[in-house]
């Protein structure tokens, strides 16, 4: 009876020893889009001129906890972006804009539009939705 109990204490410990994290090595997946919102005065939304799906956009990706972008895309055409291959867990998802805040000290090309996004699932598609990004031209 008791090495039955120690081998079941034993398969238990391996199976929470081996939890994987966010990362790559799933089935998962993040798709979204950006969109870039032009302004006569960045910090002016009244000022708005057009609206348009931005292509060439840089979109990075932390896994989990980590502190650095795990990896990068560039958004196609139409503005789209995808990371493939993702684990179950946290992510966030970010791109820059240019800063509409207006603040002092602030790079003006360097404000970070976030997302924050779980998988559940490890055949899931997560809809990050439409990113706005802002600019001048």
């Amino acid at each position: 009876m008791k090495q039955i109990f120690l081998y079941l204490s034993l398969a238990a410990l391996v199976l929470v020893g081996c939890k994987k994290e966010a990362g790559e090595g799933g089935q998962a997946e993040i798709k979204g889009k950006i969109s870039k919102e032009v302004r006569l005065v960045i910090t002016n939304p009244s000022t708005l001129q057009t609206t348009y799906m931005a292509p060439d956009q840089e979109v990075f990706i932390v896994y989990g906890e980590n502190t650095s972008p795990d990896d990068r895309v560039h958004t196609n055409f139409d503005g789209e972006f995808e990371f493939q291959f993702l684990r179950e867990g946290n992510y966030t998802i970010y791109t820059y804009s240019k800063d509409t805040t207006g603040n002092v000290g602030v790079d003006p090309d360097r404000m970070a539009i976030i997302q924050k996004l779980e998988i559940t699932d490890r055949k899931q598609t997560v809809d990050a939705g439409i990113m706005t990004i802002y600019g001048t031209n």
